[in-house]
């Protein structure tokens, strides 16, 4: 996530919370950064080959059905000639809408699939061990063997069994024999 869109966001999400459309701003961003993932998404918002009239009729198309929150926000990139930011601006606005409601983001990974009721005791345990709410999404990751991996916020939990593998091989490489 860029600095450039992290303040891009932050100026929207104070704008959308005064006018009290922080979901509405965020379904927005939501549709806008899953349309931005196409291909060739980003090679038409940043090839020189494409005019700036193209550029300014396409989004001209996009803000007329769009918040006019975000449609704004659109004209000002463009206008800046900083459209790059609108590939990172959904997540970073995100991020400040969590943190406002005082959850965070997390991932569970585990070697497995986990069933709904191991995902509804790790989302209580991530709860409990960061004391806000977290949302939780999943991760299969055949590698770590066993157990599971809990990545919540910037901290990292590790009970994988390839974690305790590793820790074993580090002990038995520094013991004397």
């Amino acid at each position: 996530m860029t600095l450039l869109a992290k303040r891009y966001a932050e100026a929207l999400y104070a704008l959308a919370k005064g006018q009290g459309a922080i979901d509405a701003v965020g379904t927005e961003l939501a549709s806008l950064h899953t349309a931005l993932q196409a291909p060739g998404a980003r090679a038409l918002l940043t090839s020189p080959d494409v005019t700036a009239a193209e550029r300014s009729r396409l989004f001209g198309r996009l803000a007329q059905s769009s918040h006019p929150l975000v449609a704004n926000l659109i004209g000002v990139l463009q206008h800046r000639r900083r459209l790059e930011a609108l590939f990172d601006l959904q997540p970073a606005f995100r991020a400040l809408a969590m943190a406002d409601r005082g959850e965070v983001e997390g991932t569970a990974e585990s070697a497995h699939p986990l069933g709904a009721a191991e995902l509804q005791a790790l989302t209580a345990l991530a709860s409990r061990l960061s004391g806000k709410k977290v949302q939780l999404t999943t991760a299969d990751r055949p590698e770590l063997l066993g157990g599971v991996r809990l990545r919540v916020g910037n901290v990292l939990y590790d009970g994988s069994l390839r974690a305790a593998l590793d820790q074993l091989e580090r002990q038995l490489s520094q013991a004397s024999l």
